[in-house]
């Protein structure tokens, strides 16, 4: 994949995720909030240097076993 794609694409992912979180785009360009807006910003840039479909899937598979076993302890 070109730099030029790839960039492309983070940039897509970015405003994508700017409109679903309702935070202007910069906000993920800037050094992190403290707390939970400041991981969820860290998990997204992340998530964007991760180049391959594979590597995504493997963060998500530990992302949906930690909010199961969450779920889990809620439960109990």
């Amino acid at each position: 994949m070109a730099i030029d794609d790839r960039s492309a694409r983070t940039i897509a992912t970015l405003k994508q995720l700017a409109r679903e979180l309702n935070v202007p785009v910069e906000a993920f360009l800037q050094a992190p909030a403290e707390g939970e807006a400041g991981d969820l910003l860290t998990l997204a840039r992340l998530w964007s240097a991760i180049p391959d479909t594979q590597g995504r899937r493997r963060v998500l598979s530990v992302a949906r076993q930690e909010a199961e076993r969450s779920e889990g302890k809620e439960r109990a």
